[in-house]
């Protein structure tokens, strides 16, 4: 009797599993009948829309409208999608029913980078080079002047290059802060490789000096745009200077 039982236990089991791949091949056969495209994105800054996607796909002749699931390679797409600049990660690629889902992660651009007399590129959050679009936006962080550098297609910024990492240190430190983030827009560099900070608002360009003591630095910014500066006359000054410790320095305007 337990053999009995054992038998059509088994196949049960074995015609459930007949039946899913017998549905599985039906359905491959079955043709590709939309196509859905997530991006996830910094919301200001969209370097890849949906539709520069659906052209990369048809430029590398991917193509799914008309064709079978089987006829079209996911690994293909997948691997295509991953080459792309400004894509960090594939996240998925997969058929839902009938349905070919793409989803993808774009990198979040920190930095657009315009050294003097050279290529512009831009720098991620997490200080990966890529190369510069003009779809970037307004949003990101402007760093001008002399700024040396050897530019590395998706490679890691490199601490020894001193400028560069200075400026990408304290624009990360930027981007985190929601009032600085939309005070200062524009770092530069002079000869003296000295950070200067172009604010939004005011007409009061700012020595910011070295990298070192930057948090106090900028916590003594913060104290004289909101306790100060509205109480001043708008032209009365004409830069202030935070390069000494526990001081900022205010330059009259002698015009």
């Amino acid at each position: 009797m337990k053999i009995i039982k054992f038998i059509a236990s088994f196949m049960l089991v074995l015609g459930i599993l007949v039946l899913m791949i017998w549905a599985a091949i039906k359905t491959k056969e079955q043709n590709c009948t939309a196509i859905s495209i997530l991006i996830h994105s910094n919301e200001k800054t969209e370097l890849l829309t949906k539709s520069d996607i659906l052209s990369i796909l048809k430029h590398n002749n991917i193509h799914w409208e008309g064709k079978s699931m089987k006829e079209i390679e996911l690994s293909n797409i997948n691997k295509i999608l991953a080459q792309e600049n400004y894509i960090k990660t594939v996240d998925k690629v997969h058929f839902l029913n009938t349905k070919l889902q793409i989803e993808v992660t774009l990198y979040d651009i920190l930095l657009e980078v315009i050294p003097n007399g050279e290529q512009k590129f831009l720098l991620d959050v997490q200080g990966v080079y890529l190369p510069y679009s003009p779809k970037v936006g307004n949003d990101v962080i402007i760093a001008t002047g002399i700024i040396p550098h050897i530019y590395r297609k998706k490679e890691m910024i490199n601490p020894e290059n001193s400028a560069l990492f200075d400026i990408y240190s304290l624009a990360s430190k930027i981007k985190v802060d929601s009032f600085f983030s939309k005070l200062f827009h524009n770092i530069n560099i002079n000869e003296e490789e000295e950070i200067i900070l172009y604010p939004t608002v005011g007409k009061l360009p700012i020595k910011f000096g070295a990298i070192q003591d930057a948090d106090n630095k900028l916590k003594i910014l913060k104290y004289m745009y909101d306790e100060v500066l509205p109480y001043m006359e708008e032209n009365a000054y004409t830069q202030l200077d935070v390069r000494f410790k526990n001081r900022i320095i205010a330059t009259k305007n002698r015009s």
